[in-house]
């Protein structure tokens, strides 16, 4: 991970941090949480080609109909 991409990790962490602590109020693994969803954010960034392509799989069901 590059010093950029650690730094927008820790941006988004507290970012999440801030909306942990404002819906649930602080609690003891708050920090934890807040750079467990900064990890998910960033492999959410990633191109298509790193992550690879998710299948899409056409629904018996249309509930849209």
């Amino acid at each position: 991970m590059t010093e950029h991409e650690e730094n927008l990790k820790d941006l988004s962490a507290m970012f999440a941090l801030c909306g942990l602590i404002s819906k649930n109020g602080f609690y003891e693994t708050a920090a934890k949480d807040a750079y467990e969803l900064a990890s998910l954010m960033m492999e959410a960034r990633k191109p298509i080609e790193e992550v690879g392509i998710v299948a899409i799989k056409k629904s018996k069901y249309r509930d849209w109909e």
